[in-house]
């Protein structure tokens, strides 16, 4: 058993400096969001969905990744501080990482290699649960029945065009599950209950259907695949399951924007067809018939994100800023906050001494030799009467 862990108990301080100061990095990221957003309360979902995005991809990035004229460069030029530094506190990180558990010189055990193993065993754990889903997933796969009624495939057809998607998607029913939800990204499938497809009501599943095809269109199902491994890796800081559910909430609510901007169906209808499925979900809901909220795209989430979505539903007073507009201010905030790291400019001729080029390396002579060396100059031979070598 110590044998395997030996890689981790190896790179165990190199693994925790880049678990900790990304972490850390997110945080910050995690709190500049939450002030943006208490200062602009009225900020479009687009942009904050972007935001909350950059928290997440901030901690896969380098812990050294830096940019001219970001918060890192900036900090330094003119706090002349440097933010990995002041954070990571490299003394106080050496004595947790060299202090011993056990006051017994025998034992090897330090706080580090406690927190790896800790780390580890969670990440087990969230992933067994994710992998456990998909297994979930794919039996429901295996015993759901195609849905091919004419209402159903009209309605797929034509929210397809609306949202102009050109991917093949497959409808399944099944009474296993009490919540629609969309799965995989080539060749989307849509799971619709049972207990819905029974009762024939184009007025209640036509929203779905809708709802369903808008995750589709924002490839969605994509994306809960890098969040759920960030989920994996970084299940010990809150920043991301903080994150994680603001997402979520966001998701479901910019797809019944998406769904109601088109104007080919009423809030009062939406929002009733929204109220069908979470009544279905309340009453109807027998043991063991649980969605896989984890893995999968759902049409309904928390108690607290559906009360949010129903009086965005019902009020529709978001603000839609034009889409070059929401690029620009995701971008200008990746740009400015994600590098928070700095790298001092190495000056030319510095340069060209740490880093030599090809030629120089590989010259037989040596360096007093090869910089004043002067190479013979040979006449030319379409020169009348010049003399040249002959090389042949």
């Amino acid at each position: 058993m110590l044998s395997v862990l030996q890689p981790l108990f190896e790179n165990a301080e190199i693994a925790f400096r880049f678990l900790a100061l990304n972490s850390v990095y997110s945080a910050l990221l995690a709190l500049i969001v939450l002030v943006s957003k208490s200062i602009f309360p009225r900020m479009p979902r687009a942009i904050e969905y972007g935001l909350w995005c950059l928290v997440l991809i901030r901690l896969v990035l380098p812990t050294d990744f830096s940019i001219s004229y970001s918060l890192g460069y900036l900090s330094h030029d003119w706090l002349k501080i440097e933010l990995p530094t002041v954070i990571s506190g490299t003394n106080w990180l050496n004595q947790f990482a060299n202090q011993q558990i056990f006051a017994d010189s025998s034992s090897s055990l330090t706080w580090l290699k406690l927190l790896m193993l800790i780390w580890l065993a969670v990440s087990i754990v969230v992933a067994s649960k994710f992998v456990a889903l998909k297994i979930k997933l794919a039996r429901l796969l295996a015993v759901a029945h195609p849905v091919e009624d004419y209402w159903i495939v009209k309605a797929i057809n034509q929210w397809r065009r609306e949202f102009n998607i050109h991917r093949q998607i497959i409808v399944i029913g099944s009474s296993d599950f009490l919540s629609p939800f969309t799965f995989a990204v080539l060749s989307p499938v849509v799971f619709i209950p049972q207990q819905l497809l029974e009762k024939k009501n184009e007025k209640i599943i036509g929203p779905i259907i809708a709802h369903e095809l808008a995750h589709i269109k924002r490839l969605d199902a994509l994306w809960l695949v890098f969040q759920n491994l960030i989920q994996v890796i970084f299940c010990l800081n809150p920043v991301v399951w903080l994150a994680v559910r603001r997402l979520n909430s966001l998701r479901e609510e910019m797809c019944d924007q998406k769904v109601l901007d088109t104007n080919n169906i009423a809030n009062e209808e939406y929002g009733k067809s929204l109220l069908h499925v979470l009544r279905l979900n309340t009453f109807g809901c027998n043991i063991g018939q649980r969605s896989p909220e984890l893995f999968a795209t759902f049409f309904l989430s928390h108690k607290n994100v559906f009360k949010k979505r129903i009086a965005a539903i019902g009020s529709n007073q978001a603000l839609k800023p034009k889409i070059v507009f929401q690029y620009a201010a995701v971008s200008m905030f990746a740009w400015f906050f994600l590098p928070l790291s700095w790298q001092q400019t190495i000056p030319h001729e510095r340069a060209k001494q740490l880093h030599p080029t090809w030629e120089e390396i590989n010259s037989p002579f040596p360096d007093e030799i090869r910089k004043t060396y002067q190479p013979t100059v040979l006449p030319n031979p379409n020169k009348k009467n010049a003399r040249y070598l002959d090389w042949q």
